[in-house]
């Protein structure tokens, strides 16, 4: 594409964005943080009716979400930085839940929205307390100001905040205040990070409690594949970490029993089938066929956490990994596709059900059902299924079945639970914790974010993977930020199919270059790979 389609495109997107989805980074809105402000970012799928309504539905559930949940200042002694979990009138409303505050911080970092990320992290530094064991350890959720530990063992929690407060960390300028609070929280002897790994120094996994523990309302502790993966990548975001800064023995320890963790998941954690195991007895470390079988439990979607937050800390190539972990979660992806009812249900209309048994296996949720098995889809590439996936999803958040009654401002608000036209009559259309629940907004941003495709994990080399479904024409984001060895810059990138190949171009403002840019492209042979050094201006093209 020429570069002057590219600007002018750019240019009228971005006034626009300006002028409408952010008109709140005016001086007196209740979005501007301090004397610092997050500048605008867009992203804007093209090409069909489906990409057009996603979009809509991202920018207006993320906008949502920052005027309607998130506290920007101080209010009724709640602090600034505190994420409701729900809309007044729904259930959790006024709770900030841990697991959910670090996945919406994460889409917070990876969107550029440092300023917001910042309040959040410190927000949680302020209300978290010292466990009984003496660590700094997240509960399973907050409620208002009220401060408090994490007495139980929610791992999930603690380690998407490490996570989370890891990423903002590496892309936060040095001096930053929130810099320097999370690597003194972070690096500290009480650290969340300890206590992680005071739980597997002396047991072969971390055990855990909670949703993804034994499951929902199921006690006790167990060693569960998805949180203690989740462990693992939390200790090597800070092992990153720990080496960026140079400490290296740290680095290395922290890699250790990350390590540790994922030998644990290989010799305990797996089906003889090659499938994961979702949870283990932590006595007899065998599993427990009532718990597995149970109504939470049975055909989770949630197992397919494994795949999706791969993502989070290692890359978006999974496939390339030399980790065997991959193929266990490709054959639970496998596994859970072809139960009968939900082999059906997803031919018939693109829904991934969420359970087999609760909802009647006709339910799922833009999180642990339909959006973790896009998020496998997207990073197996398998995109003849994500497109059909997306498709429901776009459509299911618009136009719900005509029979379920919701209760939003806006018809573009992603909303809890979705349900199959064929669960009509069969269930009761329960409308949970409706639109803007948290988590229901976190993972449809990070789907959007795997389909542009920009991988920042590594400082060495910036790849872009774009994985755009077949019947749409491309993807453009404006002002996307990049982590490189010179800090955060700032890109306008375009990817557009173009038969069997493609064309993508990336720009950079004056003065700022990604030292290495490798791009995989579609091709008429496959996917492959173009290469630039000290990339300030990119444009290729493939057949």
């Amino acid at each position: 594409m020429p570069k002057g389609k590219f600007g002018k495109q750019s240019a009228v997107l971005l006034g626009f964005l300006i002028c409408t989805v952010l008109i709140g980074y005016a001086e007196d809105s209740p979005l501007s943080i301090g004397p610092q402000k997050d500048p605008p970012v867009s992203l804007r799928f093209f090409g069909s009716a489906t990409a057009d309504r996603f979009t809509r539905e991202l920018d207006e559930s993320f906008q949502g979400v920052l005027q309607e949940n998130f506290l920007a200042t101080a209010e009724d002694g709640v602090p600034a930085g505190f994420l409701n979990a729900s809309l007044p009138g729904f259930p959790w409303a006024g709770t900030m839940w841990s697991r959910d505050g670090g996945t919406f911080m994460r889409e917070l970092v990876m969107r550029g929205y440092y300023r917001h990320a910042a309040l959040l992290a410190e927000c949680l530094i302020d209300l978290v307390q010292k466990n009984r064991e003496g660590f700094y350890a997240f509960p399973e959720y907050f409620k208002g100001s009220k401060p408090g530990p994490g007495l139980g063992a929610e791992l999930d929690g603690t380690s998407s905040i490490v996570i989370g407060m890891a990423l903002l960390w590496e892309r936060l300028p040095q001096g930053d205040r929130a810099k320097d609070r999370i690597y003194a929280f972070l690096f500290q002897e009480a650290s969340p990070v300890n206590y992680l790994k005071s739980l597997v120094k002396s047991s072969p996994l971390a055990a855990g409690t909670g949703e993804f523990g034994c499951g929902v309302d199921i006690p006790g502790e167990c060693y569960n594949v998805v949180q203690n993966n989740l462990t693992r990548l939390a200790l090597l975001a800070a092992a990153e970490m720990a080496r960026e800064s140079g400490s290296k023995a740290l680095s290395e320890d922290d890699q250790r029993l990350a390590v540790k963790i994922q030998d644990g998941m290989e010799k305990y954690l797996v089906n003889k089938d090659g499938s994961w195991i979702w949870c283990i007895d932590v006595h007899t470390l065998k599993p427990n066929r009532a718990v597995l079988e149970s109504a939470p439990n049975r055909g989770f979607g949630g197992t397919n956490g494994v795949a999706s937050m791969y993502a989070d800390v290692r890359g978006l190539q999974p496939l390339a990994s030399r980790w065997s972990g991959v193929v266990h979660s490709e054959k639970t992806f496998q596994q859970l596709y072809n139960t009968p009812l939900r082999t059906i249900e997803f031919e018939r209309y693109g829904i991934w059900t969420q359970f087999d048994l609760r909802g009647g296996g006709m339910l799922t949720s833009p999180s642990y059902g339909q959006g973790y098995a896009i998020q496998a889809m997207l990073l197996f590439d398998k995109l003849a299924m994500a497109e059909k996936a997306l498709g429901w999803l776009a459509d299911a958040t618009y136009s719900p079945i005509p029979e379920y009654k919701l209760h939003r401002a806006s018809p573009y608000y992603f909303y809890e639970r979705m349900y199959s036209p064929d669960a009509v009559g069969r269930v009761a259309l329960d409308e949970g914790c409706g639109a803007l629940n948290l988590v229901n907004v976190s993972e449809p941003l990070k789907v959007s974010r795997l389909m542009l495709g920009v991988d920042d994990s590594s400082l060495e080399t910036t790849r872009m993977i774009p994985r755009i479904p077949y019947s749409w024409k491309g993807v453009e984001a404006l002002n996307w930020p990049i982590r490189s060895r010179s800090g955060v810059v700032r890109a306008d990138i375009l990817f557009e199919r173009k038969g069997t190949g493609g064309e993508f171009t990336l720009k950079l403002p004056p003065g700022d270059e990604v030292d290495d840019l490798e791009v995989r492209m579609p091709s008429k042979d496959g996917y492959v790979w173009r290469e630039k050094k000290h990339a300030q201006f990119a444009h290729f093209a493939t057949r």
